[in-house]
């Protein structure tokens, strides 16, 4: 028997304990899993997204909101690694916050997670939609064009993933070198030809703060950094297909994190730098596009949003296998409608492939309204830090009922309590940002809309839970109960 064989049945006979059956393919080592988180967090996906808002919001002084988003994400992604390698659980989030707190506490958890990655896929695909257009010739404001090719999108990456995790694992490890590269060689290009200012430069709020206080406006152009630095919990997704998790996923949590953080800055300062006409790019329509266009030429230019689409397309597959995995987990516990469809396996392939398809259904109908584009990614985004904090939460909670975290072979040690604690203050802190209505001319529901979504995403569930799901675990714990005193 080789290692890897024999480390496979280590992991098989690992997750029994954890009460679960292997059913998953385990192929994934650590560069395919570390690819995954890094492709979802995709810093080429989120800064081509969302440059012009970060510029004309705070001018190029925005991007110092970067390394401080990272150091909060830090905390977060540390606290994460630290539960992710006592609980290797498909799911991550919910089978996390279930064994630290409890069912209930779970599923809350793991319902707002959900709704919030089925809303990601829609967002960064939808969101890829009108470079694609433009390149193509097409009507790029036509929304029945972006449906279209947010459908083709969809559906490749519904085949991608359906076919098996190693097809996935491949695109994504092609993904991410490419992602790298393309980020790495535009960044070089840039400041070999098109440095315009001097450092100082990055500190310019032009006129963004009006008379008042830049701190508030600082704030709400923090929400570039804080819409890109998410989705490295995915690693936690795919444990179940991951050889010698309890010591992979923590790194590949940690270290996708680490390098986005370094890729994406080195890029955000080198656009700032590059940029010829400060007035001109606030101005204009997409402003990294005319960056790019005024220094290196419309040819190399669209080459470059090639490279960007690419990322997108990847993070949208690394998207919906991570939510697909959490189907399955929550199917395979029997907590959401359609339980038994989503925990099926397909024996040829290996793939919860109902999960899967469903979750590109589910996106082709969310982004037939073009009305709910900025309703997506409000939910996606609040609904994955609500999450995170959950964890946060959880592990506090589990700490004080008297859980050792040092027991696993990837811990803080001493930290651990420390970087809980401030996990948490950061996670409360983002939430509240992300909420606070930031226009005052708007109607009061579109002022809050960010909070009104959220709670009814969760009033929904409560429905569901209370109604359904509550009182058939409590019918089987009582069956369980007194099978136990029988025996």
């Amino acid at each position: 028997m080789s290692k890897k064989e024999h480390s496979i049945q280590e992991d098989v006979a690992d997750l029994a304990q954890l009460g679960y059956k292997q059913e998953l393919k385990r192929n994934l080592n650590f560069f395919s899993n570390f690819a995954i988180a890094f492709s979802f967090i995709s810093a080429t996906t989120g800064i081509f997204s969302l440059f012009g808002f970060g510029l004309t919001t705070g001018g190029p002084a925005f991007i110092w909101s970067w390394p401080i988003v990272f150091i909060g994400q830090l905390l977060v992604g540390l606290t994460m690694g630290e539960v992710a390698s006592h609980y290797p659980v498909a799911g991550s989030i919910y089978q996390w916050t279930k064994h630290l707190v409890g069912n209930t506490f779970a599923w809350f958890s793991g319902w707002i997670y959900l709704i919030a990655l089925l809303a990601t896929i829609a967002s960064v695909d939808f969101g890829g939609a009108p470079y694609i257009a433009q390149l193509m010739g097409l009507d790029s404001n036509s929304h029945i064009v972006l449906v279209f090719i947010t459908a083709v999108m969809v559906l490749l990456q519904t085949l991608i993933n359906a076919f098996s995790i190693k097809l996935t694992a491949l695109i994504n490890n092609i993904g991410m070198i490419a992602e790298i590269a393309a980020m790495i060689v535009l960044a070089i290009a840039l400041f070999a030809v098109g440095v315009h200012h001097p450092f100082n430069f990055t500190f310019e709020t032009a006129g963004t703060s009006g008379t008042g206080s830049y701190l508030p406006v600082f704030l709400a152009a923090m929400l570039t950094s804080t819409w890109v630095l998410f989705g490295f919990d995915s690693a936690g997704s795919l444990a179940e297909e991951v050889i010698n998790p309890r010591r992979v996923v923590p790194k590949a949590i940690v270290t996708s994190l680490f390098l986005t953080f370094i890729i994406g800055g080195l890029a955000l300062w080198a656009f700032v730098l590059a940029i010829p006409n400060l007035d001109q790019a606030m101005k204009a329509q997409v402003p990294l596009t005319y960056i790019l266009e005024k220094n290196l030429g419309s040819g190399i230019s669209n080459a470059f949003v090639v490279l960007a689409l690419i990322a997108i397309f990847v993070c949208g597959t690394a998207v919906q296998a991570t939510v697909s995995r959490l189907l399955y987990s929550f199917g395979r516990d029997h907590k959401i409608p359609g339980s038994k469809l989503w925990a099926k396996m397909s024996i040829k392939h290996e793939t919860p492939v109902a999960a899967i398809v469903f979750s590109g259904i589910f996106t082709i109908l969310l982004s037939l309204s073009a009305s709910a584009e900025s309703y997506i990614v409000n939910i996606c985004v609040v609904g994955i830090y609500m999450a995170y904090l959950s964890v946060s939460i959880g592990a506090l909670i589990a700490r004080k009922r008297g859980w050792i975290s040092t027991t696993s072979p990837w811990n803080l040690g001493k930290w651990g309590l420390t970087v809980n604690l401030l996990s948490l203050l950061w996670g409360v802190f983002v939430i509240i940002n992300l909420s606070w209505p930031r226009s005052p001319g708007q109607p009061w529901y579109l002022n809050y809309s960010v909070p009104l979504l959220t709670v009814g995403v969760l009033l929904l569930g409560a429905v569901y839970y209370y109604l359904v799901v509550f009182p058939r675990d409590k019918a089987v714990n009582e069956i369980t109960g007194i099978k136990n005193i029988r025996s």
